[in-house]
């Protein structure tokens, strides 16, 4: 349930802060399932819902937090590694300066640029070439169309960078790593984010999609375990070669994009 936890302790300030946007999203992501269409080989991601479930798994991790540290300052002999940043911090991470110079994130940038350019091979048209776009059943002029997938990419990108990082290197490594040690914590979590990379819509090259997936991983996991379990320039990491990488195919290849937005061309 959205923001269950939290209602269940009596939280509800902070329950609520979840659940609504959560069922806003999820809801939305319902309404407007049937307008999604398919440009060539990926279908268009609903974008809602996938920020719905997104945020739910920000939801579980910030309570996953809370419990952690409680414990701890009951129990200091526990030695279970976790990120103590407030919530609210992790969540600007990507746009703080002394994250976004680090070599990881500058890295992890260029990467993802070298994705959008990479990543797409079959690149036949560009974006000079688009005549219109259409999302979500409505149809848009390039200019338009390029200022809603934009907004998409980054707002899913975000997600992903927040969500992903809190599953896989906030609760997965530092549960796996306190249990079973840090090369356990870091092979078992590392290979789980790149495998379930084979899930994506409209995969082209899966073993490429899981192999850069997986080596992802390793990086980000490493960083996390040197770092004390701190998330900050991982999540900042993730979200801008995802963000790039988006934004480089839609110059480069549109028609690949991997938003399924749908795209014509000038003959």
């Amino acid at each position: 349930m959205p923001g269950g936890t939290y209602f269940y302790e009596g939280d509800y300030r902070t329950g609520a802060s979840f659940a609504i946007p959560e069922i806003g999203l999820l809801a939305t992501g319902i309404l407007v399932n049937d307008k999604m269409g398919k440009q060539d080989k990926t279908s268009e991601i609903n974008a809602p819902s996938l920020l719905a479930f997104q945020l739910y798994a920000v939801d579980k991790w910030s309570y996953f937090q809370k419990e952690v540290l409680r414990v701890k300052a009951e129990n200091p002999e526990f030695k279970l590694k976790i990120d103590d940043t407030p919530l609210s911090d992790l969540m600007v991470a990507p746009f703080k300066r002394e994250v976004i110079s680090s070599p990881l994130v500058v890295a992890f940038a260029l990467l993802g640029i070298a994705d959008g350019i990479y990543g797409y091979p079959e690149r036949k048209r560009s974006f000079s070439d688009i005549d219109n776009v259409t999302a979500m059943g409505n149809r848009m002029s390039r200019d338009s169309g390029t200022g809603y997938y934009e907004g998409m990419a980054f707002a899913v990108s975000y997600g992903a960078g927040v969500s992903e990082e809190m599953l896989f290197r906030g609760f997965m490594l530092p549960v796996i790593d306190y249990k079973y040690g840090k090369r356990a914590g870091l092979v078992s979590s590392s290979l789980t984010f790149g495998l379930l990379h084979a899930f994506n819509p409209g995969l082209q090259n899966p073993a490429y999609t899981v192999t850069q997936a997986t080596l992802a991983g390793f990086i980000f996991g490493y960083s996390v375990q040197k770092e004390d379990y701190k998330l900050s320039k991982a999540i900042a990491a993730h979200f801008w070669y995802d963000f790039f990488s988006m934004t480089t195919t839609w110059l480069t290849n549109p028609n690949e994009n991997p938003l399924g937005v749908q795209v014509t061309f000038n003959f």
